[in-house]
């Protein structure tokens, strides 16, 4: 009996251990990908200039008519401008 829980302790420990270290590399595995979006949203939202056509996290389509510093000015296919903040642009057609 005394074999039997040593062995179920054993189990239990290298299932903790493996568990432990599948966390570390999700962990980082999270982080790199997290770099790599900052780093694309940051030369997007650098790169916008008047003329392009761009796409918002909501699937509406526009293109930039203006810029002033945060808001960007994009106007819709209806013809209407609607003032945006720069973030809210997810790529650039």
């Amino acid at each position: 009996m005394a074999d039997f829980g040593a062995n179920v302790l054993s189990s239990s420990v290298a299932l903790l251990g493996l568990l432990v270290i599948m966390g570390l590399i999700y962990t980082i595995w999270s982080q790199i990908n997290m770099k790599k979006k900052q780093k694309y949203f940051k030369e997007l939202h650098t790169e916008l200039k008047p003329g392009q056509e761009v796409l918002f996290a909501g699937g509406i389509y526009g293109t930039v008519k203006g810029i002033e510093g945060e808001k960007v000015q994009i106007e819709v296919r209806s013809g209407a401008v609607v003032d945006v903040s720069r973030y809210a642009i997810q790529e650039i057609k």
